[in-house]
């Protein structure tokens, strides 16, 4: 089911991966995947209320999760809180450091230079 809400998600069907990953959810909670999607989808259409619940829920099952800690560094931005935002993308991109840099980390070091921080 993952895998359809992914594809969904991949082809801008959000309303319908929304739906798929909101049942997810439901069946497992403490997966911070779920919670992520949702983060990451509810980001895409504009809802940053629901967005930072979830990527706050994906971080707290999975503090390692550089795509959350990413998106949520987005949100905190769109919400004007910058020394938020500054952290959580600052943690992102600590993590990423151990690997080799994927899409989330070089997202994360642009919106730290648009904040300033770089």
């Amino acid at each position: 089911m993952a895998e359809l809400g992914y594809g969904l998600a991949e082809q801008g069907r959000n309303d319908e991966a929304i739906a798929v990953f909101e049942g997810l959810a439901a069946l497992a909670p403490a997966t911070a995947y779920f919670h992520s999607a949702l983060g990451a989808l509810k980001l895409r259409t504009g809802d940053l209320d629901s967005a930072l619940a979830h990527l706050n829920s994906a971080i707290e099952a999975d503090s390692t999760d550089v795509s959350a800690l990413t998106n949520r560094g987005e949100v905190l931005i769109l919400r004007g809180r910058s020394d938020a935002a500054a952290r959580s993308l600052q943690d992102a991109l600590a993590l990423s450091d151990s690997n080799p840099p994927d899409g989330f980390a070089i997202r994360a070091r642009a919106l730290l230079a648009q904040l300033g921080e770089l």
